[in-house]
């Protein structure tokens, strides 16, 4: 459906907010080009980049916001800086309008009013079907605009002469609107030129918003929020935490064919009823592995995207790690960027990409030239780079948890991977070997809880200013790998594990017949543990500054990630053996 675009405009003052406010009161659809204006220019966003590059660092607030006064009277009084304010922001402003034209289109809208200060200087309305111009006498518009921005008279008749002379619009206006009286008048000038524009295309009221097919509703005051990743463990509590906390968001949960009845379960297990729909593809593949009606409805829809799809397992094959972190990405990204209504992308990376880097890894940081111990944390680190180049186009904010353990009031994980392997080791002597403590005991072991990580994730993504932005998701007060699996040996009664032993022949002993697949996790975690690392969290901490939100300390939920472990081997059927556990992505 296409629907005709009327715009709307007039001189500064003239009242042109107000016959906006008075249609969309009437069921009219209405864009404002000015708040769409002030969404590209938000931080993170590539359009504030250019203009701080071009007019310097004075046009930001504190907290990093544009100064949109000030940088209003820089363009003002200078025609040049005019020039180039709109370079800089009228092509993305464009942009975004024409999203929001499609959208409007695609709810049933036959008649969508688009609101801009110029539509005429820049020759836009030639391609309208319609311009209104709504008008004041000189000494109307030099009063208003006083008392509104409390600008003197000269300044305020600056401001009028900036623009372009107001008989000049009404020039090549189909409408006038003379707002020279009060609201009663003006509403009265707004009947009359909407009934001769229903004569024209028909009724302004849209009709309630829904696809073209009708298939999917598309609700603007909803938000459309697609999730990728499950069965994974994270990706399960990250459904469950949105279903929690946002009960006006619809949740499409993109799952593998072989997991789609498993997904429909989960679903019915958290009572989602129709706040949640399974969509049955592969991030992997061209277009989701979506039909292209569904893909294209989702594009249309869409409003969050959380990605959760990605290699986890420390000792995967480099091919499927390759295939799942990078190639998925890339396809989720391109879903971003044919998404009509995006407002963020959601991109779970690691900590670990810092590689073998030592000292302090900042937020920001995502370094060239580290070595990495092994497939997961190479292609997850590809994976980032392609997200950071895509910031410069989109919405995006990016999270970093550390190793991810269990819940730290229940203990519950999906399955014992990673450091649990060692945990299992200690916890229950069941290998029949003595294991050291692996590499240097000294060195801190960055775990933390999925409880803590899924909450933070969800309240630092929902920040205003999130986008743009790498938050860690990590313990602050890590403890050392000795203490921690001391404790493990405490907490479960076993012997504690003394001293420590050479990386070769740590290797060795893991490589013993029957702990190959058992060792690919350890391997991998053991490099990682020879590295004294800091994850600096200060975006995170302003983050969540104010909440209540905080990361509990190890030795508070150690004892009951170990009795997980305990009932866990104690169950052996609810157990499977390590040569069993598949990725549920690979």
């Amino acid at each position: 459906m296409t629907a005709h675009v009327i715009g709307l405009t007039g001189g500064i003052a003239s009242g042109k907010s107000t016959v906006a406010k008075l249609l969309v009161e009437r069921g009219a659809a209405v864009i404002d080009a000015d708040q769409l204006a002030r969404k590209v220019v938000e931080p993170g966003q590539p359009a504030l980049a250019e203009l701080v590059a071009r007019f310097g660092a004075a046009i930001l607030t504190a907290d990093g916001q544009l100064d949109r006064k000030r940088l209003g009277a820089i363009a003002f009084a200078d025609e040049a800086a005019r020039a180039d304010l709109g370079r800089i922001t009228h092509p993305r402003i464009a942009a975004a309008s024409a999203q929001a034209i499609a959208a409007w289109a695609d709810a049933g809208a036959s008649v969508v009013f688009y609101e801009a200060a110029l539509l005429v200087e820049n020759r836009a309305y030639t391609g309208l079907s319609g311009l209104i111009v709504v008008a004041a006498p000189d000494d109307v518009q030099e009063a208003r605009v006083m008392a509104r921005d409390g600008l003197s008279a000269d300044e305020a008749r600056a401001r009028i002469a900036a623009q372009l002379p107001l008989d000049k619009k009404t020039a090549v206006a189909t409408w006038v609107i003379y707002n020279t009286g009060d609201l009663d008048a003006l509403r009265a000038e707004v009947d009359r030129v909407v009934a001769e524009i229903e004569a024209k295309y028909g009724p302004i009221k849209t009709p309630h918003p829904a696809s073209k097919s009708g298939a999917r509703p598309i609700m603007r005051t909803q938000d459309i929020a697609l999730i990728t990743g499950f069965p994974a463990f994270t990706a399960r509590r990250m459904i469950a935490k949105l279903l929690e906390r946002e009960p006006d968001t619809k949740l499409y949960v993109l799952a593998r064919d072989k997991f789609a009845l498993e997904a429909d379960h989960y679903l019915d297990k958290l009572h989602a009823g129709d706040r949640a729909e399974v969509l049955v593809g592969d991030v992997c593949d061209m277009d989701l592995g979506l039909s292209s009606a569904e893909y294209r409805a989702l594009t249309k829809e869409v409003t969050w995207i959380h990605h959760l799809a990605g290699i986890y397992f420390m000792g995967v094959d480099d091919d499927t790690a390759r295939r799942v972190n990078v190639g998925g990405t890339r396809t989720m990204l391109e879903l971003a960027r044919d998404a009509s209504r995006l407002e963020r992308v959601v991109h779970w990376s690691t900590a670990m990409v810092s590689g073998n880097r030592g000292g302090t890894v900042y937020e920001e940081d995502l370094d060239a030239g580290q070595r990495f111990h092994n497939a997961y944390e190479k292609t997850k680190y590809e994976a980032e780079r392609l997200v950071r180049a895509a910031q410069r186009q989109l919405p995006i904010t990016i999270l970093r948890p550390s190793i991810i353990v269990g819940d730290s009031k229940t203990g519950e994980i999906d399955k014992l991977d990673g450091p649990y392997y060692l945990m299992v080791l200690i916890a229950t002597n069941a290998s029949g070997l003595r294991l050291p403590i692996l590499g240097r005991g000294d060195s801190p072991l960055h775990l933390v809880p999925i409880d803590y990580v899924v909450e933070a994730a969800w309240q630092v993504a929902r920040g205003e200013h999130a986008a743009g932005k790498t938050f860690h998701l990590v313990d602050p007060n890590p403890l050392t790998a000795r203490a921690v699996f001391e404790s493990v040996a405490e907490a479960a009664h076993t012997e504690k594990p003394r001293g420590s032993i050479p990386g070769p022949l740590a290797r060795a002993v893991l490589r013993t017949p029957g702990l190959a697949r058992l060792g690919r996790g350890p391997l991998a975690f053991l490099d990682m543990i020879e590295h004294a690392v800091h994850y600096d969290s200060t975006n995170t901490a302003q983050a969540l500054a104010g909440s209540m939100v905080r990361c509990p300390s190890l030795s508070d939920y150690l004892p009951v990630l170990v009795q997980h472990v305990l009932d866990v081997a104690r169950a052996p059927e609810a157990a499977p053996e390590p040569d069993d556990i598949a990725d549920p992505l690979d």
